[in-house]
C-alpha cells in the first residue's frame, strides 16, 4: 500500500509540470496588461513600463517561467498586487465557501442517487425505472444557471424561504451557514445526483446478474436485503469512481453557480483574478486546484482498498 502511494504521488509531479506550463503559457498570451489595468487607463507610459519592471513583466517569457516555478519549489506562489496579500493566503480565503458547498451538494447529490439508483434497478424495465432515467437525463441536461434561477424564483423570491443570496461562515452558527448555502448546493447537487443516479443503476444491474446473487436468492434473502447487504457494496466502486470525480469538478467548477449566489468562493476568485489579468492569482490557484483533485483521486482509489477486498490484496502484492 504504502509502495502504491509513494507511486501516485511521484505521477503527480509531471501532472502538475504540465499544467504550470500551459497555464503560464495561456495566460502570457492571452491580451491585456495587468500594469496597466492596475494603473488605469489615464497612466502614462513610464508609469506603466516602470510598474512591469517592478512585477518582472519586462523579462522574457522564458526567465519568468523560470522564476515562477523556482519559487513554486520554495512554496512561494507569488503576491496579488491586486489583493496586496499572497496568493496561498487569497486561496486559503475563498477555499472555504467553496468546500462547504462543494460538501453539501455532494452529500444531497449521492443520498438521492444511491435511492433512485435502486429504485430504477430493482424496476427495471418499469415505469418508475424509465421515469427515473428521464428525470436523471433532464437533470444532466439543464444547466446549473438556469436551475439555480428557479430556485432563487421559487424558495427565495415566492416563498421567501432563504435568502436570495450571500453568505455567511460556519462562525455565524450552523443554520445561519446552511441557509445561505442550500438552494446552491441544491443546484449543484441535482445536477450530481443525475449522473449518479444513472452509474447506480446501470452497476446494480449488471451486479444482481451475477452468480453470488443468485445464490443469495435460491437461499430465501429477500430483495431488500440482497442489494443492501450484497450488491450494493460491489456495485458501489464504479459509483465511488464518479463521486470522486463529481466532488473534484464541485470544487473546481462551481464557479457559475458561487457567481449567481454570489458566494465568494475560488470561481468568484479566479473570475475576478481573470478580469484583472492577475497572472499571480490565476496561476497560483489553478495549480493548487490541480493538486487538490489530485489527491481526491488518490483518496478515491485508497477507498477501494477499503470497500473491496479483491483491490486491497492486489495492492499487497
Amino acid at each position: 500500500m504504502g509502495n502504491y502511494i509513494l507511486k501516485r504521488l511521484l505521477s503527480l509531479i509531471p501532472v502538475l509540470a504540465i499544467v504550470m506550463f500551459v497555464v503560464f503559457i495561456i495566460i502570457h498570451i492571452t491580451p491585456g496588461d495587468p500594469a496597466t489595468i492596475v494603473l488605469g487607463e489615464g497612466a502614462s507610459p513610464e508609469q506603466i513600463k516602470d510598474l512591469r519592471i517592478k512585477m518582472g513583466l519586462d523579462a522574457p517569457i522564458y526567465l519568468q517561467f523560470v522564476s515562477w516555478a523556482g519559487n513554486l519549489f520554495q512554496g512561494d506562489f507569488g503576491d496579488s498586487y491586486f489583493l496586496g496579500k499572497p496568493v496561498l493566503n487569497a486561496f486559503l480565503e475563498n477555499l472555504g465557501p467553496t468546500v462547504s458547498l462543494a460538501i453539501l451538494a455532494q452529500i444531497i447529490g449521492v443520498v438521492l442517487a444511491i435511492v433512485f439508483g435502486i429504485i430504477a434497478a430493482k424496476n427495471k424495465g418499469k415505469f418508475k425505472d424509465e421515469t427515473i432515467i428521464g428525470v436523471s437525463l433532464l437533470g444532466i441536461s439543464i444547466p446549473s444557471f438556469l436551475l439555480g434561477s428557479l430556485l432563487i424564483l421559487i424558495f427565495a423570491v415566492k416563498i421567501q424561504l432563504f435568502p436570495v443570496s450571500g453568505y455567511q461562515p460556519l462562525s455565524s452558527g450552523i443554520w445561519g451557514h446552511l441557509k445561505y448555502l442550500i438552494l446552491p448546493a441544491i443546484t449543484l447537487g441535482m445536477i450530481q445526483a443525475a449522473i449518479i443516479t444513472r452509474m447506480t443503476r446501470s452497476s446494480l444491474i449488471d451486479t444482481l446478474s451475477e452468480n453470488f446473487i443468485k445464490t443469495a436468492k435460491a437461499k430465501g434473502l429477500k430483495q431488500n436485503s440482497i442489494i443492501l447487504k450484497h450488491a450494493l457494496r460491489v456495485s458501489f466502486l464504479p459509483v465511488l469512481t464518479v463521486i470522486g470525480e463529481s466532488f473534484g469538478g464541485l470544487v473546481t467548477g462551481a464557479a457559475v453557480t458561487e457567481a449567481l449566489f454570489n458566494i465568494p468562493g475560488l470561481g468568484q476568485l479566479i473570475i475576478s483574478a481573470v478580469s484583472r489579468r492577475d497572472y499571480a492569482v490565476i496561476q497560483g490557484s489553478i495549480l493548487l486546484i490541480t493538486i487538490t483533485y489530485v489527491l481526491l483521486n488518490l483518496l478515491v482509489d485508497l477507498l477501494y482498498a477499503v470497500i473491496d477486498p479483491r483491490v486491497r490484496n492486489s495492492y499487497r502484492s
